[in-house]
């Protein structure tokens, strides 16, 4: 029963942990340190179990992948949700269809959206204009694949 409880734990830390690495910015600006986060539970995790005499190691890799899987899944479907971003403009009183476009489109328009890739490294500007940097050639790899 304590292995459940401290695999439960070492989740919702990891979870938290990454929130914090974010430090409020896009999942596909820093996938890298989220995964440190995750890799680094899974590691402290398994070498507490194994430590215990515990091995069901294999049991646990698979289940700690779907972990990770399910808050990475649920983490990007939350921060690319338009209409979850206009529901909670909504939250504040009720407004005109013009209304909530405008509002949205001034708190998540393109240039924060720029911004964020240019933050990210995943884009970079000259006087050519907008290029994808090799980090972004990555990201867009993976996230070709994913379809």
């Amino acid at each position: 029963m304590i292995e459940i409880s401290l695999a439960a734990a070492a989740i919702v830390a990891s979870a938290i942990g990454s929130e914090l690495t974010l430090q409020g910015s896009k999942l596909q600006t820093r996938p890298t340190r989220v995964l440190a986060v995750w890799v680094g539970g899974y590691v402290a995790t398994t070498a507490w179990l194994l430590g215990h005499g515990h091995t069901a190691l294999v049991a646990f890799a698979v289940f700690w992948c779907g972990a990770f899987l399910l808050w990475f899944g649920v983490r990007s479907h939350i921060e690319s949700s338009i209409l979850l971003r206009m529901l909670c403009l909504l939250r504040h009183g009720p407004m005109t269809d013009a209304q909530v476009v405008a509002e949205y489109a001034s708190l998540y328009g393109e240039s924060r959206r720029l911004a964020e890739l240019r933050r990210g490294g995943l884009v970079v500007e000259d006087r050519d204009g907008m290029h994808v940097t090799p980090k972004g050639k990555v990201v867009l790899l993976f996230a070709s694949k994913l379809r």
